[in-house]
């Protein structure tokens, strides 16, 4: 019991404690009725649920946040096998690993077996009718409008003007500097883009406020469920209330472009959702819109924030695989001006440069695993899933397989030279419902890689810097990196 306190005081303050403590005594009989009875007599995978509400939630987050979550899955497979239950975030969760595990749960998105409803905190902050909560006709219904618009083909239009954007950032944050702190730098960048191509914000203080926003959002992701003044969850809480005034507001304005001055609907996202109808004449509601802009400005920035991060480091970390890239362009690029934007049919040829952006997001996912939720009992390897519980995948069974990546824990983009076998590679989900900024994150990592290697090398600071996942991977000291500007080296 010591060490569990221990492991509540790493993650609450002091004066949170007592309240938490609290609603542990309180909830305790209703979760043991959730966690005990629904398994009674049945074969339920191995493992233990731990403590009433808490159940192993307090190690997992500490394990996550030292960056050790891929140990502590290896753990209980090795105690337990492939399949195994624990409770998290108060809900008997059970794990599936590897690629059958992964396949049985992507597969399945569009069955009736379970949904996609998250852990209370991630329903909060993204909205109940987000692509992560929705049944499966309504999934659908918005995944496809999204599509419509982040398909290949639509995205092409939309090469130079994310060129446009990353040419200005490298000009105003990094020429004429000695050292940058790369972490903050990408937050601001993905953002801006993100901003720009999905919302068709560019006014620079609005965006910077909104995105601050968005970042106290992003913490309560895996915050501990406790709506109480003083929590991170209550803040998260509180940053999506401004977070959704403010869309809100933008979401007028659009109205009234498209009214009064016709504007395109294809001009940003937002216009495209507010004014596209499905096969029945059917127009997506205000706050679907809403949940599904922050699902996605989220997944837009965040996460592709967290790639270009370790690509910095990454390619600081191995030249070889720098000069490479830097090979790739040059071929590539033969007759183009110096200041002529990349075009759609470059970014596609660039193949080396995305093997070693899949390479970064194989060994540092920015999604470590997400959750579904059984609507009834499921026969899974021999067990019994209870209905009501949560099913929980992971990337790291099979991104750091030997078994599927030789030397899996080496960096070394010729993994990706090669056609892997489906549900082994899951950084983007898989399935039916692959991610659907799979195109739009590929743009933009090229073109990042693209502008960073012709105008800068770069060393890193803090060579041996720790990573923490809180609940991102990121360098624990934001990742400084000294700079020299290629035409002063050369």
């Amino acid at each position: 019991m010591a060490d569990i306190m221990e492991d509540i005081m790493a993650l609450l303050t002091p004066e949170l404690l007592y309240s938490t403590l609290f609603l542990i005594i309180l909830s305790s009989l209703l979760i043991i009725a959730r966690s005990v009875n629904p398994r009674k007599g049945k074969n339920v995978p191995p493992g233990k649920l731990g403590f009433p509400v808490i159940g192993e939630t307090i190690g997992y987050l500490k394990a996550r946040k030292a960056n050790k979550g891929k140990e502590w899955i290896e753990k209980k497979v090795k105690k337990y096998g492939p399949v195994f239950k624990t409770s998290l975030m108060g809900c008997p969760t059970v794990v599936l690993t590897g690629q059958a595990g992964n396949r049985f749960l992507f597969m399945n998105d569009y069955s009736n077996i379970f949904t996609k409803h998250s852990t209370r905190s991630v329903t909060k902050i993204f909205g109940r009718t987000s692509l992560l909560e929705l049944p499966v006709e309504e999934h659908k219904r918005i995944r496809s409008a999204i599509m419509s618009f982040l398909k290949p083909e639509a995205l092409q239009k939309f090469a130079a003007k994310m060129d446009s954007v990353i040419r200005r950032h490298f000009a105003e944050c990094w020429e004429g500097k000695e050292s940058v702190n790369v972490w903050p730098l990408m937050k601001s960048l993905t953002f801006q883009v993100a901003a720009d191509l999905l919302f068709g914000l560019t006014d620079r203080q609005e965006t910077e406020i909104l995105g601050q926003e968005f970042a106290k959002a992003v913490k309560g992701l895996w915050a501990l469920p406790i709506d109480v003044p003083g929590t991170s969850f209550r803040t998260c809480l509180k940053a999506r209330a401004n977070i959704c005034a403010t869309l809100k507001s933008l979401l007028e304005e659009k109205r009234r472009d498209v009214a009064q001055r016709g504007a395109s609907p294809r001009q940003d996202l937002m216009t495209w959702l507010l004014t596209m109808r499905d096969e029945n004449g059917k127009t997506l509601t205000e706050e679907e819109i809403i949940d599904n802009m922050i699902v996605l400005m989220i997944a837009g920035h965040d996460t592709t924030a967290i790639l270009l991060t370790h690509l910095v480091r990454t390619l600081a970390l191995n030249p070889h695989v720098h000069q490479r890239i830097l090979k790739e362009h040059k071929e590539i690029l033969q007759g183009k001006q110096p200041n002529e934007p990349l075009c759609w049919e470059d970014i596609q040829k660039m193949k080396y440069s995305w093997k070693v952006a899949q390479e970064t997001l194989r060994l540092t996912p920015p999604v470590f695993g997400g959750f579904r939720t059984t609507i009834k009992d499921l026969e899974y390897e021999g067990f019994t899933i209870p209905k009501g519980w949560q099913l929980y995948w992971v990337t790291s069974p099979t991104h750091r397989s030997e078994e599927v990546f030789k030397d899996a824990d080496k960096f070394d983009p010729s993994h990706f030279e090669s056609q892997l076998s489906p549900y082994n590679f899951i950084s983007f989900g898989a399935g039916p419902c692959v991610c659907p900024g799979y195109d739009f994150a590929k743009m933009e990592s090229i073109i990042f890689l693209y502008h960073l290697i012709s105008k800068y090398n770069w060393s890193l600071m803090i060579p041996d810097e720790k990573i923490t996942c809180d609940p991102l991977p990121i360098p624990v000291m934001e990742l400084p990196i000294k700079l020299q500007s290629l035409t002063t080296s050369e």
